[in-house]
């Protein structure tokens, strides 16, 4: 499985070039239209798991983050805030979560902060700004990378129909020490960040010290919703595509989240979830989040991850041909040094570290 990681590797090298704009503003195909298509069938592939795992106890967390959070790609949350929807549930505007057969569950606003890079606090319930935002050193906090670390971004004033992206499972990382490391692209609304639609890639996501896929919208009410996690192995397909769940020229209330293993056969996906009244006008091509690595082999162990065939639709579902993505880097100062690049075309990103 790793031909194609040395064969990528050796076409590319070279072509990643010194970057690091700091982004002092980053915070952090489809299931219809041009990306439908079904799965392939899942040769090999083992049952699904009969309950949703639990994302991963933040055990490498910077200082100040009470013991018992656990690790999202939004930061670190109480589980108590941290809600899984079912295959056959939808979550809906005011946060509950719908049944197939119509009940809800009732989900209230999280009554605690959460946490995000290098243990900034964020008040309970309110609106939490991505995980990769850069904020000011903290005292004690470890020395180790947690939050956004690297991302191609592109923001216009027209809002976005969807987006989609596909990329390989890299290897696994050469040196296990609990960290976690996720891969995607994503939406946001720029003007108004209230949550952040994403078809993530993860390693050790959810206690595994192994490869999952999963879909997410954070973080309304200060609340966490993800898919049932899947599991995937280095080398396979993974397309990611978030797509408004409406008529083509009309702004989506809701929207459909998917992370397909093309190689696999399996998927997960958020469903008709809420936008949460979000004009999404911010695509990200590629992101590399990671927690608690302190270390360059506990990066993946190839050292890179290529998202390609990346497609971002205006509302009419019309591909944008020349999108200005930006390249840029979210490097903490405790970040261990490695090597760090961002390279973008428009059709893909190419992050190292």
């Amino acid at each position: 499985m790793q031909k194609r990681y040395l064969e990528a590797a050796t076409a590319r090298m070279g072509a990643v070039a010194a970057f690091f704009m700091l982004g002092a503003v980053l915070f952090g195909a489809l299931l219809t239209h041009a990306w439908a298509g079904e799965p392939s069938a899942a040769s090999g592939a083992g049952p699904n798991p009969t309950s949703t795992p639990t994302p991963t106890l933040a055990a490498h967390a910077p200082r100040g983050v009470p013991q018992g959070y656990v690790v999202t790609p939004f930061g670190f949350f109480h589980p108590s805030c941290v809600h899984p929807v079912g295959r056959d549930q939808v979550l809906l505007g005011d946060g509950r979560i719908e049944r197939a057969d119509g009940t809800t569950i009732p989900v209230r606003a999280c009554a605690y902060p959460s946490y995000a890079t290098q243990g900034a606090r964020i008040a309970p319930a309110g609106t939490a700004s991505s995980a990769g935002l850069p904020v000011p050193g903290l005292a004690g906090t470890s020395p180790s990378a947690d939050g956004w670390l690297e991302a191609s971004w592109f923001n216009d004033k027209a809002p976005f129909g969807g987006i989609a992206a596909k990329w390989l499972v890299p290897s696994g990382p050469s040196s296990d020490a609990g960290q976690v490391l996720y891969y995607f692209p994503g939406l946001e609304d720029y003007e108004n960040v209230v949550t952040i639609l994403q078809p993530v890639l993860g390693w050790n996501g959810f206690n595994d010290h192994a490869w999952t896929i999963s879909s997410w919208n954070c973080c309304t009410s200060g609340n966490v919703n993800y898919s049932n996690p899947e599991g995937v192995g280095t080398g396979d397909t993974i397309v990611g595509t978030v797509s408004g769940d409406c008529a083509a020229g009309k702004m989506c209330s809701t929207w459909n989240v998917a992370t397909v293993d093309k190689t696999n056969g399996r998927q997960s996906t958020l469903k008709q979830t809420s936008s949460f009244g979000q004009t999404f006008d911010w695509a990200f091509a590629g992101v590399v989040e990671v927690y608690g690595v302190s270390a360059c082999d506990q990066y993946s162990a190839n050292g890179f991850v290529d998202f390609t065939s990346v497609s971002l639709l205006d509302v009419y579902d019309k591909r944008i041909r020349r999108p200005g993505w930006q390249a840029s880097g979210l490097l903490q100062d405790s970040a261990p040094p490695c090597n760090y690049g961002v390279s973008v075309a428009p059709t893909s990103a190419s992050l190292t570290f």
